[in-house]
């Protein structure tokens, strides 16, 4: 394909080797398949009655499976009877056994894959959560649900006549007793279609670089004169990229003012594992408009749970069809009471339970979600059970965090790199809100002052402990010096590509952010 960059003179993109006709195959395909994911929407409790029905099966004769009669599990409320609520303390007995290289522990067959993750829900401590080869079939199956129904709304018909640039960690595995530890995103990298791998960047040189600045400099000077399509990824890594991209072709004095000056066929990202919303602004700014930006919620405790469905509604479209069994207990219910995703309420904070093709059963994740609809199913994530802030007792969620910065951010025009807030405990107690600015508000007190407000609308108790200062105090902005964002999610994530920077922040985070402040002059 030949384009003309900024200064008239051509360019030739270099194209995927599929022809035109496997593109427009594709993008008939999509139509069919579509359809699946729609017929699962509108058929919740079928899809997940039989998603439980083979769940079970699957276990009833395993170590766990005996020892709790699976098989005389007929029905759900069967299985709420016989299945406790666990976590991951709960299965590491079995877990543990699995990873010296048992078999027909929590699952039939020998598990040679688990995910480290060293998340809040385990006291900080590493966490190894099995991922079965029927995991990964349900997560390839998702995958394609998620890029099928893109093509199917967009009418995309030329997808596959450029490249996807995957922005994954590495794909080395570590040898750890009988099995192998590698992180979800990594091992699904190495199960890319055969079709599909000759479209899809970057080479392995550069995939198996681990660190993340490094990779994305490589890239963006190695493929700046390919068709990027689209590029997939954790949201917050595109906006690094787009930089690098931008700052590489400048370097070669080429006048680019936009991502779409030198990929103009990038039509869509593939993201997920943080919010996409905060990062929009600075995405669509860099890209020269807008761009389509797929949000995705999954967890290597069972693969993707939901993703954008293109519909405009708020939410994300569950997949009810693909291994995965829901279960969902209210927070604030003592009795614990727990609910299937076809008996769900909307606007409800719930904590997620899941059961898993991968042998965790009734697992709960500590992540709190609630429904934007109920038919169909629709979800946003609010936060962590463990990771709320709260100074007054008021359990301030993730969500609750975000939409108030947007309405601050609305309200005094200016724009984030990244943010985070904590919780200054005396007395009296406010929130501090620790912000990169790339974009700098005109007016710190104002942005506030405004934040106050988001944070009033968007929680009751907080509202009611702030009135006349009866508990907490007015909020304060405090800035981070240039590239502090990223330095502090380096530092604070001990360089784990994966790591995401944290909204909320506790007393340890607070004090290793405030290493970054933004120096006064």
């Amino acid at each position: 394909m030949t384009h003309a960059h900024s200064t008239g003179t051509p360019r030739v993109l270099r194209g995927a080797p599929f022809p035109r006709l496997v593109s427009r195959a594709a993008s008939l395909y999509s139509y069919a398949h579509a359809l699946r994911w729609s017929h699962a929407q509108k058929h919740v409790e079928d899809e997940q009655r039989a998603v439980l029905r083979s769940l079970v099966a699957r276990g009833e004769g395993t170590q766990y499976g005996t020892k709790i009669g699976l098989a005389k599990v007929r029905s759900y409320h069967d299985f709420v009877s016989r299945v406790a609520i666990g976590d991951y303390d709960s299965h590491s007995p079995y877990i543990e056994r699995m990873r010296d290289g048992e078999s027909n522990v929590l699952v039939p067959e020998r598990i040679h894959y688990f995910g480290n993750s060293s998340g809040s829900s385990n006291h900080g401590k590493p966490k190894f959560l099995p991922i079965s080869d029927l995991q990964v079939t349900h997560q390839q199956k998702s995958g394609t649900d998620i890029l099928m129904r893109y093509l199917a709304t967009s009418g995309d018909r030329g997808f596959f006549e450029g490249f996807t640039l995957g922005l994954s960690p590495p794909t080395t595995m570590k040898r750890d007793r009988e099995s192998w530890v590698t992180s979800n995103p990594a091992l699904m990298a190495t199960r890319i279609p055969k079709v599909a791998q000759a479209a899809y960047l970057p080479d392995e040189d550069i995939k198996q670089i681990a660190d993340y600045d490094v990779k994305l400099q490589r890239i963006a000077e190695r493929y700046l004169d390919w068709d990027i399509r689209a590029v997939t990824g954790t949201t917050c890594w595109f906006s690094v990229l787009f930089a690098k991209v931008l700052a590489v072709a400048r370097s070669r004095g080429r006048s680019a003012r936009c991502v779409r000056e030198i990929w103009p066929n990038l039509r869509v990202l593939l993201g997920g594992g943080v919010s996409a919303d905060p990062y929009v602004p600075i995405i669509e700014e860099q890209m020269g408009g807008p761009v389509t930006l797929v949000d995705t919620y999954n967890a290597t405790e069972g693969g993707i749970y939901a993703a954008s469905d293109h519909s405009g509604l708020r939410g994300m479209a569950m997949l009810p069809h693909r291994g995965t069994f829901f279960e969902f207990v209210e927070v604030s219910d003592a009795r614990r009471t727990r609910v299937p995703l076809w008996a769900v309420e909307k606007d409800v904070p719930y904590s997620i339970v899941v059961t898993t093709s991968s042998g965790l059963f009734a697992y709960e994740l500590g992540d709190i979600v609630r429904f934007t609809s109920v038919s169909p199913p629709r979800i946003e994530f609010m936060g962590r059970l463990s990771g709320c802030l709260s100074v007054t007792q008021e359990l301030t969620t993730h969500v609750e965090i975000e939409r108030a910065v947007a309405h601050a951010l609305e309200k005094v025009p200016c724009r984030t790199v990244d943010f985070g807030v904590g919780g200054e405990v005396g007395v009296k107690s406010r929130y501090v809100v620790y912000a990169e600015f790339d974009r700098a508000p005109s007016d710190l007190g104002a942005l506030a002052r405004a934040f106050d407000e988001g944070m009033q609308a968007e929680n009751r108790v907080y509202r009611e402990h702030r009135k006349d200062d009866v508990a907490i105090l007015a909020p304060v902005v405090v800035p981070l010096r240039t590239g502090g964002a990223r330095a502090f999610l380096d530092e604070s994530t001990r360089g784990n590509v994966q790591g995401k920077f944290p909204r909320i922040l506790d007393e340890q985070k607070t004090t290793l952010i405030r290493k970054y402040v933004e120096e006064k002059p």
